[in-house]
């Protein structure tokens, strides 16, 4: 609140390697503020302030097979002692990070592909009257070309009470066709407030990069696009 009316604050600091706090950090107020961690929109107060709330939902199969994949690789784990973290972080985790998703105003959800890990479905799980511009498709598509390929659809859904519209994105695009692939999402899609082309030409600068050939990049660049929509919003009412 006090960052919105223009107001520094300190932000306590803690460290992890200690457990204890460190000296707190002065926060200048700016035009755009994200507030990123496992706790944004916990507290009604703090998320009464917050022009848009955005939740990543991970389910556990994918979060095991990443945590697998990072753990084994960088830190020598085994794939029990990695279960065995999940697990003993998993009560804290259910009582103060997860229960914010209902609290959210879009969600971008990871599911396993229906054709099995490492494949993912993911979704853009947009609450209706909410702070998120909405989207919305046109057709269903299916895109093919190479292995295993994928399939975006659109459909109504309820989200822990509130009425949503998702789009899904289950699979991968043919990478070797990823203009035209893009391009035909892109002509699908509703809502975006883009130039015509904007959204393809972002994603394929953003080849290499990791989820790029899956729902992860084109979801989070629709997400970051109304991020800016938002904004310019705001700044052209005030």
């Amino acid at each position: 609140e006090a960052l919105k009316q223009g107001k520094a604050v300190y932000k306590p600091i803690y460290n992890h390697d200690t457990g204890n706090k460190d000296p707190p950090e002065l926060i200048q107020p700016n035009k755009v503020m994200v507030f990123e961690g496992l706790h944004p929109i916990y507290d009604e107060k703090a998320r009464s302030q917050l022009d848009l709330g955005i939740y990543i939902d991970i389910v556990n199969d994918v979060k095991f097979a990443w945590k697998v994949q990072r753990d084994v690789a960088e830190r020598g784990w085994t794939e029990e002692q990695v279960k065995a973290d999940i697990e003993k972080r998993l009560p804290d985790f259910s009582a103060y990070v997860d229960p914010q998703k209902a609290n959210a105003d879009v969600i971008l959800r990871y599911e396993p592909s229906d054709q099995g890990l490492p494949y993912l479905k993911v979704k853009l799980i947009q609450k209706k009257g909410s702070n998120f511009p909405p989207i919305s498709l046109k057709k269903d598509l299916s895109l093919s070309g190479s292995k295993p390929g994928a399939k975006v659809k659109m459909y109504d859904d309820d989200w822990f009470g509130s009425p949503a519209t998702v789009v899904e994105m289950d699979g991968e695009i043919d990478m070797d066709n990823m203009e035209a692939q893009l391009k035909e999402i892109e002509d699908n899609l509703e809502g975006l407030a883009l130039k015509p082309g904007e959204l393809t030409e972002a994603m394929t600068k953003l080849k290499s990069s990791p989820g790029s050939q899956n729902g992860t990049g084109l979801l989070q660049t629709v997400i970051a696009m109304k991020v800016r929509e938002i904004y310019e919003k705001l700044t052209t009412e005030r």
